[in-house]
């Protein structure tokens, strides 16, 4: 460690100016470090490598050459004295600015850091909010079936006039001015008789008519038609019927059960129903509950969240992004193609999710801190095991990803953080209730693990030494 003298500024927005000084000894330490590196790499006609007088040596090597070699040995060291000896934990890379560096004279340097930020919150084991109860009724059984029933609904040929509801195969022509527009014909189409999905009109233009039998459709394309020369265009949508089909739902009985795999009566199908439905009611009620709780902290807390942990939830957001269109095997570029966006509005798009985030970590670390609250390595090891059970892809590496610091340390603040909202939740609510799962995304794990080397002295924003 270098020995130095520091003083530091505060800024807004939780920065912090370090001016550090370092002898003039260091300096020349340094110099002579770096001449020891250089010279073995000097050719001088005569000589064996590094073995020519130091002088001619160094006019070769240049002055620039050397002092910039000197420099970055001395300054990553220097650095983190300087961070130690301010007490400082930096949560960003540092802006560095050189002032002095020079034979026979200290060096001075100017390194400007974020830090976490002062954070003031109010008491909180006051907070009291209501537990929701959803109970699920007949009703919602009911609603419930219905949709199962439709998902296994068939299919039956029928010789009537259409009906809403009713899949159509057909023949259509668009006209506009009279004209048949060429390329918007189609052969053999299928649609249903479904107003919420069909253009404006269509729907209601088509009822009532019969199988072999053409009808013209006075309509208006919508403004995002597809076609963007054709959006609100007044056309004629020349229509043929070829076939009429009716979708048929399964009798609501003992087989349907059977059908669905639900259990072997009505009865059992409309239990299990029940059973899943009151479940997920009470996972969204716990959901809410959470949420109610994390917002009443958040309104009990004061701070300036610096822009360096905005601006890293941001991108870890968009490197999530990134990775869910890969599972589906689409590229960012081609996705912002797609969505005629750019990466700089997705950022923007997600910066208020972000601020909101940070500040409830923030909020959420400074009561775990003040209420003693940590997490053991065996709660960490169970975290990581669990989740390397779920993803087959990623469980070749177990080894390596069980051990990687940056792996432990983002369960370890998951872990963290599910304690102390249980730990909130608790007081805002003494009755008892099951905890949600603690979030354990394989692909997060798979990134950490990726990201292993090196990662680990970079979230503390220290040059490497």
């Amino acid at each position: 460690m270098a020995a130095v003298k520091v003083d530091t500024e505060r800024k807004p927005g939780s920065q912090v100016v370090l001016s550090v000084e370092v002898d003039a000894d260091q300096v020349s330490k340094s110099i002579d470090q770096a001449y020891s590196r250089l010279a073995p790499r000097v050719r001088i006609a005569g000589f064996r490598p590094g073995k020519a007088p130091r002088p001619m040596i160094e006019r070769e090597i240049g002055w620039p050459a050397l002092r910039q070699e000197a420099l970055d040995l001395l300054l990553a060291t220097a650095y983190n004295s300087a961070l130690d000896e301010a007490g400082l934990d930096p949560i960003d890379v540092p802006r560095v600015e050189v002032q002095q560096f020079d034979r026979g004279q200290a060096m001075k340097f100017t390194a400007t850091v974020s830090v976490k930020p002062e954070i003031t919150l109010k008491e909180y084991k006051d907070i009291r909010v209501p537990r929701p109860r959803t109970e699920i009724g007949d009703v919602d059984v009911d609603e419930a079936i219905e949709r199962l029933r439709g998902r296994f609904a068939e299919l039956h040929a029928v010789e009537r006039p259409v009906r809403a509801g009713d899949f159509l195969t057909v023949d259509t022509h668009i006209l506009k001015s009279g004209a048949v527009l060429i390329g918007e014909s189609q052969t053999d189409a299928q649609l249903e008789v479904d107003k919420e999905r069909l253009i404006p009109g269509l729907a209601e233009g088509l009822t009532g008519q019969t199988i072999g039998d053409s009808r013209d459709i006075r309509l208006t394309l919508p403004a995002d038609y597809p076609k963007k020369d054709l959006a609100g265009s007044d056309v004629v949508f020349r229509v043929t019927v070829k076939s009429v089909k009716e979708r048929r739902l399964p009798a609501l009985d003992d087989e349907l059960a059977r059908q669905v795999g639900r259990g072997q009566t009505l009865a059992e199908l409309r239990q299990e129903v029940h059973d899943e439905l009151q479940e997920a009611a009470h996972q969204a009620d716990e959901q809410r509950f959470e949420n109610d709780v994390l917002k009443a902290l958040d309104e009990r807390m004061e701070a300036e969240i610096p822009e360096a942990l905005i601006d890293r939830e941001v991108n870890r957001r968009v490197r999530e992004l990134e990775l869910r269109l890969q599972e589906q095997g689409v590229k960012m570029e081609r996705y912002l193609e797609y969505t005629n966006s750019s990466l700089d509005v997705i950022k923007a798009e997600q910066r208020p999710q972000a601020v909101q985030k940070v500040r409830l970590e923030l909020a959420l670390e400074t009561v775990a801190e003040r209420e003693g609250l940590t997490v053991s390595d065996g709660e960490i090891e169970e975290a990581v095991t669990s989740a390397l059970a779920e993803d087959e892809q990623i469980s070749r590496r177990t080894r390596d990803l069980r051990t990687a610091d940056p792996v432990r340390a983002y369960f370890r603040h998951q872990l963290l953080m599910r304690k102390t909202i249980d730990y909130l939740s608790a007081m805002a609510a003494p009755e008892s209730s099951d905890t949600m799962e603690p979030p354990a995304e394989a692909k997060e794990l798979e990134h950490a693990g990726q990201s292993a080397s090196g990662r680990e002295r970079k979230t503390r924003g220290k040059k490497e030494r």
